[in-house]
């Protein structure tokens, strides 16, 4: 797997609810990453679309955060903004980004343990503009590129045929969990095509179409 570069990391303490912690440590399983990385996987795409005072309010209103800390390294540039949001809010960190995390998780319904989940090792082949594009997103926002692979393999492959400047590829290993190289397989036999390949496909479509979550 590429050495992603730390750049400085500070580590924040959060309240979450019980649901909220509960389905945080499912989808790490699920994803085959941490519940730190969980969180900062979606608190990325959160801090984008924050919610207005009175959506807090209700949010005090509904959620009960537990009295333990949840503890998670986050890059220096997020907490820099985090402190600054804490102000405008005056709310005291850990409980703003907590009940907005918590809220968050909350929310998702009929997420279940998937079966095999233990971590396989695949080969991912792609362009090398593609692989720039998901070392800057892994870089800026602290998430590790199993997680970014694992994602995108489920959220499944782009439908054309991808389109870049040049055709040079690199390649790596990364660790997914044992149901997603099944899923890699059993598509990738469906579609005749070989399993880097579709794997690609899957990267394609989120890292270089309007459509991908880490589109830019």
């Amino acid at each position: 797997m590429p050495k992603i570069n730390r750049g400085k990391t500070v580590k924040l303490s959060i309240r979450l609810s019980t649901r909220a912690r509960q389905n945080i440590d499912m989808a790490a399983e699920n994803l085959g990453i941490s519940s730190g990385g969980v969180i900062l996987f979606e608190l990325t795409k959160i801090l984008n679309s924050l919610p207005s005072l009175k959506e807090l309010d209700d949010m005090e209103n509904r959620i009960t955060l537990e009295r333990k800390h949840f503890v998670l390294t986050v890059k220096e540039e997020m907490m820099d903004r985090i402190n600054e949001l804490a102000e405008d809010f005056v709310i005291k960190k850990n409980v703003l980004i907590g009940m907005i995390i918590s809220e968050h998780f909350e929310n998702i319904v009929d997420l279940q343990t998937a079966e095999k989940t233990e971590p396989k090792k695949i080969m991912v082949q792609v362009n090398k503009s593609l692989k720039k594009k998901m070392m800057e997103y892994s870089e800026e926002h602290f998430i590790p590129f199993s997680g970014l692979v694992t994602y995108s393999i489920l959220e499944g492959p782009y439908e054309g045929f991808p389109s870049y400047e040049d055709s040079e590829t690199v390649q790596f290993f990364t660790n997914v969990p044992e149901y997603v190289g099944e899923i890699v397989k059993e598509e990738a036999d469906a579609a005749n095509v070989r399993e880097h390949f579709y794997t690609s496909l899957c990267l394609y479509k989120q890292f270089m179409t309007p459509e991908g979550r880490f589109y830019r």
